[in-house]
């Protein structure tokens, strides 16, 4: 099989961002204790651990249990399918969209390893600013959620792209030289 352009796509970008993903939460998980955070942007932007035992942002973290990270197992293997779908149905040539599709699969791998790994997702990106006198926080998120965050804007962009034309084109009739001179 030869490699075209959208497997050399989908070989660097998925492999560079799960490390990247992996990598800064081995550092978050060895340097901080849960919970504790480090301020970066007085006001704006803190680095803080926590453990995310839910789904998306945290949600349904309490009622789940252990059974998250096997919803979280399921969701990935249809996202997994999906990819695999898109991928093969994509233009050898194309760069948008198996780039898109490496992000969403290198973010959703890193989250389903951490859950593996710790039984909870590492967040640690906290950003939140003041808001009519209050301090008003975004859910703590982490580098898989920036991936597949990414990823699937590109998808949104890639979607609105004009799709190749796969037909062949019309022939058109030509006039024989011979016709053309009668008249």
């Amino acid at each position: 099989m030869k490699l075209t352009r959208k497997h050399w796509v989908i070989m660097l970008i998925t492999p560079l961002g799960l490390i990247l993903d992996q990598v800064s939460k081995l550092i978050i998980h060895a340097s901080l204790r849960p919970f504790s955070e480090i301020e970066i942007v007085p006001g704006y932007f803190n680095l803080v651990f926590v453990t995310n035992r839910g789904l998306s942002f945290g949600m349904f973290s309490n009622g789940l249990g252990g059974a998250a990270t096997w919803i979280f197992l399921g969701i990935t293997i249809v996202a997994l399918g999906i990819i695999i779908h898109l991928f093969l149905r994509t233009d050898h040539n194309a760069i948008l969209l198996p780039a898109a599709l490496s992000l969403v699969l290198a973010g959703a791998l890193g989250n389903l390893i951490d859950r593996f790994r710790w039984g909870y997702v590492v967040d640690f990106l906290q950003a939140h600013h003041e808001i009519l006198g209050r301090d008003r926080y975004w859910p703590t998120f982490n580098v898989a959620d920036m991936l597949i965050t990414a990823g699937i804007i590109l998808l949104v962009m890639d979607s609105f792209r004009p799709q190749p034309n796969n037909e062949p084109p019309e022939e058109k009739p030509e006039k024989k030289k011979d016709e053309a001179v009668k008249r």
